[in-house]
């Protein structure tokens, strides 16, 4: 067995996401990664003996690329107005540059409901989204509670969902439309949030 290679780890554990946007978790197949790696085949299975581990890389890879992204919130004190702006922008990333991930993200969670093995990690990527979202308005100086955290994690997963899926059925073709749709979303929360307050 040749010694471990921590970047070829993480080329096939992308060639794998590729894979699972592409032809969903069925398709996923060690032979099938090392076609998108355009590795030797046989290589991916020397890294992921199985199917399960091979499918536990996916979703720790995407994990760890997906919290750095959500990571890039806003430090330091920021107008309660960029909160929004921040929003969109990780809404543009992920229907574009991102989209790849995306479509494995939503493949993971079809997933996650039919192997309980995969549930939990999943719950946990969610769970860490919902606290994130609380850190991004907590730079702005505004608190919210954890239902209006899960209430704007909600909408943008579904303007994403959206997006990624059915994009005649909604007009994203801009920026900023993107910003104007995620910018609605932000103000009925933050209006539900002032009157649970007043």
């Amino acid at each position: 067995m040749p010694p471990f290679n921590a970047e070829r780890r993480d080329r096939l554990a992308d060639a794998a996401i590729e894979v699972l946007a592409r032809v969903g978790a069925r398709g996923l197949t060690h032979r099938a990664v090392d076609a998108q790696a355009a590795e030797p085949p046989g290589t991916t299975s020397r890294y992921f003996r199985t199917r399960e581990a091979l499918m536990a890389a996916v979703v720790e890879r995407v994990r760890d690329l997906h919290f750095a992204d959500l990571r890039r919130a806003p430090r330091g004190a920021v107008e309660p107005g960029e909160v929004a702006d921040h929003l969109a922008a990780m809404v543009h990333a992920a229907i574009t540059t991102n989209r790849v991930r995306h479509l494995a993200i939503i493949e993971l969670f079809l997933e996650a409901t039919r192997r309980p093995e995969l549930l939990a990690d999943m719950s946990a990527l969610r769970t860490s989204q919902l606290e994130l979202m609380r850190d991004i308005h907590r730079a702005a100086g505004l608190e919210r509670a954890a239902a209006d955290a899960a209430l704007l994690i909600t909408a943008i997963t579904g303007i994403v969902h959206f997006a990624l899926t059915t994009p005649e059925a909604i007009d994203l073709g801009s920026p900023d439309e993107i910003r104007a749709l995620v910018r609605r979303a932000v103000d009925l929360v933050h209006a539900r949030a002032a009157r649970h307050v007043a």
